[in-house]
C-alpha cells in the first residue's frame, strides 16, 4: 500500500527519495540512501534491515543488481517484500515478491525508479517517472516531490486515503539536505508534504550553516533577549550569566 520513487542527482552525487502510503510514519521504515553511493526502498509488510542491509552493499561499491541479490538472499520471508534499488552510477534493480496479492508495479528510468503495491491500477509508477524526467534542470527534491503527486494524481493506492508520506535527499558532511516526513495526515499526506517542502525551502541553507560553520549564524536578538529576561526573573543570573557576556554573540 506503498508508492515511490528514488532518484540521482548527476550533478551533485545527491540521491533522494519521496513515499507515501495510507499507513503511518513510513518516512522512517522504508527508505535509505547514502551520499554519492545509491538508494534503496524496501517496502510491503516492510522488513526495514532488508533497507540498511541494501544500502550497507552499495556503500561498499556493489551495483544495483548484486545488492538486490544479497538482499534477498538474506531473508526468509522475502516472497512478501518489494525492494528497489538504485546504485551509484544511476542504475535500477527491482523485486516483486510472488505474496503480493495486489497490482503492483514499477517503472526504472535513467537515474530514478518508481516502485509500488496495492496500487489503484498499473500505471501509476509511469506517470511517476515521468513527472520525475519532466524537466531536467529542477533540483532532485523537486523532482521527486512532483513524482509524488503524480502517482497520487495517476490514482495512487487502491484505498485512496494517504496518511503519510516523506521526502529526503542526501547531502555532503552526511547532513541530508531533506528530510521532512508527515507523519499522521487527516486528509491528504502528499498535499501535507508538498506544504512542509515549500515552507522548508528558504531554511535549507540556514540550517546546514548551523551544522558546519555554526560560528557564522547570528543569534535571534529577540530570542537571547526573552532568555535574558526570563534568567533574570527566576534570580539565575549567576548560572546563565548571558546578560554580562552578551558582546560574546552577534546578533540580529
Amino acid at each position: 500500500m506503498t508508492f515511490s520513487i528514488i532518484g540521482r542527482c548527476e550533478r551533485t552525487g545527491a540521491f533522494g527519495a519521496a513515499i507515501t502510503t495510507s499507513d503511518l510514519a513510513v518516512g522512517s521504515r522504508c527508505v535509505r540512501l547514502a551520499h554519492g553511493k545509491g538508494s534503496v526502498l524496501s517496502q510491503h509488510r516492510t522488513d526495514s534491515r532488508l533497507g540498511d542491509l541494501g544500502i550497507a552493499l552499495l556503500k561498499d561499491g556493489l551495483e544495483a543488481n548484486d545488492a538486490l541479490a544479497r538482499v534477498c538472499a538474506s531473508s526468509e520471508h522475502i516472497d512478501w517484500r518489494q525492494v528497489g534499488v538504485l546504485d551509484a552510477s544511476g542504475r535500477a534493480a527491482v523485486y516483486h515478491g510472488r505474496r503480493m496479492y495486489s497490482i503492483y508495479s514499477h517503472t526504472a528510468r535513467p537515474n530514478c525508479l518508481a516502485l509500488g503495491n496495492i496500487l489503484d491500477n498499473d500505471c501509476v509508477t509511469e506517470a511517476m517517472a515521468d513527472a520525475f524526467g519532466a524537466r531536467d534542470a529542477s533540483p532532485l527534491a523537486e523532482k521527486l516531490m512532483r513524482a509524488l503527486e503524480a502517482g497520487r494524481d495517476a490514482g495512487g493506492e487502491v484505498t485512496g486515503r494517504l496518511k503519510s508520506a516523506a521526502l529526503r535527499v542526501s547531502g555532503e558532511h552526511g547532513i541530508d539536505t531533506y528530510d521532512l516526513r508527515i507523519d499522521i495526515s487527516g486528509d491528504d499526506a502528499v498535499a501535507d508534504l508538498r506544504a512542509l517542502y515549500t515552507a522548508y525551502l528558504d531554511r535549507e541553507d540556514l540550517l546546514r550553516c548551523v551544522a558546519l560553520t555554526p560560528d557564522r549564524v547570528p543569534v535571534s536578538r529577540s530570542l537571547f533577549e526573552a532568555s535574558v529576561a526570563r534568567i533574570a526573573a527566576l534570580g539565575l543570573e549567576a548560572r546563565f550569566p548571558a546578560a554580562r557576556n552578551a558582546d560574546d554573540w552577534t546578533m540580529q
